[in-house]
């Protein structure tokens, strides 16, 4: 299930904005006031979205930052001095390495009665800003230098949290942490005392299975080679080790897999559609082999609609004959059957 609906993403806006100067430099967090209203709502707006594809956690019993948001929902003119609350706790967690920045407080808008909170630390940038005075005449730029600005790019934004309350207490967690994208850096889980809803064991168990749902629909327009190992291959590359599945960036895993898929091919909306419906479309976390067991039972199909069943470890022989077919020998220690088949079996797909 996802954090947002469609419908709640395109109802996204900024209700109020704060934001507290905090880093390793300082004893004390430096507290302002609200800005209201609140200003450049596209910029800022466009900063939340990235969260959107985030890790998912759940508050534990008796979160301070709980308390602190769920007071904000039911004093709404206690917004900033709750805010400084939560900017007090957040410094206290900052490790000695911790850059310098800002941590921001959105109350956002998604359409429903309740609001949710977007909590963030921006680092400050260094920036040389030029000045042109234009005009026909030879000119020398003015430069400018600026340490507190907040910029475009993504290695600015290194953490956001999107909180939405439940009714009855607690509530679900959106994080994306850039210094622990596939799950979260230990003072920022201390701040908001949360632990991760789903685990990567369980997460990597649906990748398979969102993978194999594709190949099963998709076969016949993959590489022939693919399509007669296609689960296998599922199998082996994620029982290899070392993978790490990123919703932005699958692309190494999607390759490995099925080969090169072009841009505008059907099976990558198959895929995103399946990823979805197994939850997996949005968490970054890393794949554990030991948790992805391949079954042991095989199976062989032959042009003519043989099927040959086995275990793993009892491959039959493949030698190519020169005519260009191939032929098929099962070494056993005897047969126990050869008999008219009456079990109902799955078709090949």
């Amino acid at each position: 299930m996802s954090f947002l609906s469609e419908e709640e993403k395109g109802f996204l806006s900024i209700n109020r904005m704060i934001f507290h100067v905090v880093g390793n430099k300082l004893e004390e967090p430096i507290l302002l006031e609200e800005i209201s209203p609140p200003q450049h709502a596209d910029f800022f707006l466009e900063r939340v979205k990235s969260a959107l594809r985030g890790n998912l956690f759940e508050f534990r019993q008796r979160s301070d930052v709980e308390k602190m948001i769920r007071s904000i929902v039911n004093d709404g003119q206690g917004f900033s001095e709750k805010t400084k609350e939560l900017a007090v706790e957040f410094q206290k967690q900052h490790s000695s390495t911790t850059s310098m920045g800002v941590f921001f407080v959105f109350e956002l808008s998604v359409g429903g009665d309740l609001p949710i909170y977007a909590l963030i630390k921006y680092d400050n940038e260094d920036v040389v800003r030029y000045i042109l005075q234009g005009g026909d005449l030879p000119q020398v730029p003015t430069l400018e230098r600026f340490q507190e600005t907040f910029v475009r790019k993504p290695e600015a934004l290194q953490k956001i949290a999107l909180v939405r309350l439940a009714d009855a207490g607690g509530g679900r967690i959106m994080v994306r942490d850039r210094s622990n994208t596939a799950h979260i850096s230990d003072y920022f889980e201390r701040f908001l005392q949360a632990r991760r809803i789903n685990s990567p064991d369980e997460m990597s168990g649906k990748l398979v299975e969102a993978f194999k749902d594709t190949f099963k629909q998709h076969r016949s327009s993959l590489p022939n080679d693919v399509q007669r190992n296609g689960v296998n291959r599922i199998y082996e590359v994620m029982r290899q080790g070392g993978h790490r599945f990123d919703p932005d960036n699958f692309e190494p895993l999607l390759t490995a897999i099925f080969g090169q898929v072009s841009e505008d091919a059907p099976l990558r909306r198959t895929l995103s559609r399946n990823l979805r419906n197994h939850g997996v479309s949005e968490e970054t976390f890393d794949i554990n082999p030991d948790r992805i067991q391949k079954p042991r039972r095989r199976r062989m199909d032959t042009e003519e609609g043989t099927q040959i069943f086995y275990d793993e470890g009892n491959r039959p022989t493949i030698r190519d004959l020169s005519d260009g077919r191939q032929e098929v020998l099962i070494t056993t220690a005897r047969v126990t059957s050869d008999d008219v088949d009456i079990q109902k079996r799955p078709r090949s797909g």
